[in-house]
């Protein structure tokens, strides 16, 4: 797999239009990918701010390499504040392996048959105790930070639409490790082509 930085540039109006728009980010950055990619491939990414800078950075993880040279509207050098940076990584784990992780998601719960937001701490939680049974992982409440990020937006569809964003911090156990990198190679949650379900992990 492939993790890239990319530093963007709030001082420039696209790339801060693209920040606003979450169906054009993801556009502006599949636009460094084949148009055609493996049928299991997983494009993930998640924006963080940067306090007191002028960019925000983009995290972005693929399968295959991406050329952002040839990305429309990075070729633009005003969009970035600095050349991206890629590298390859091949993630090993093993049962009772202890890391550090990051998931920015967009939980939500079907209620009445409507998918609906969930802000409730202890539900937000237990959404991600059922998210890592289904992954292979256990994340106990109390090595978790849970932080309600606000609302992100999209206009696709001739619609404007709307995400609950939460970011989970803190300690996982993995306890199933296939299980577990199929999550991290394909991500957790849904609304991933908008920024969610990246599952970042470090050794503590």
């Amino acid at each position: 797999m492939f993790l890239s930085q990319l530093w963007i540039n709030l001082r420039h109006r696209p790339a801060r239009r693209d920040l606003g728009d979450r169906y054009e980010l993801h556009r502006t950055l599949m636009s460094a990918f084949p148009a055609q990619l493996p049928a299991d491939e997983r494009v993930l990414y998640r924006v963080e701010e940067a306090p007191r800078q002028a960019y925000a950075k983009a995290l972005v993880q693929s399968q295959t390499r991406p050329e952002w040279h040839k990305a429309e509207r990075l070729n633009d050098m005003r969009y970035l504040r600095r050349l991206p940076a890629v590298k390859s990584f091949a993630p090993k784990v093993q049962a009772g392996l202890r890391l550090r992780f990051r998931l920015q998601a967009n939980p939500t719960v079907k209620r009445q048959g409507k998918r609906c937001a969930i802000y409730d701490e202890r539900e937000l939680l237990a959404w991600l105790a059922r998210k890592g049974e289904a992954h292979g992982f256990e994340a106990a409440a109390l090595d978790v930070r849970c932080v309600k990020l606000g609302k992100l937006y999209g206009n696709g569809k001739g619609r404007r639409q709307t995400w609950h964003a939460v970011q989970f911090d803190g300690i996982l156990r993995v306890s199933q490790p296939e299980a577990f990198l199929d999550g991290l190679q394909g991500g957790i949650g849904s609304g991933k082509a908008f920024g969610f379900g990246l599952l970042s992990v470090a050794r503590r």
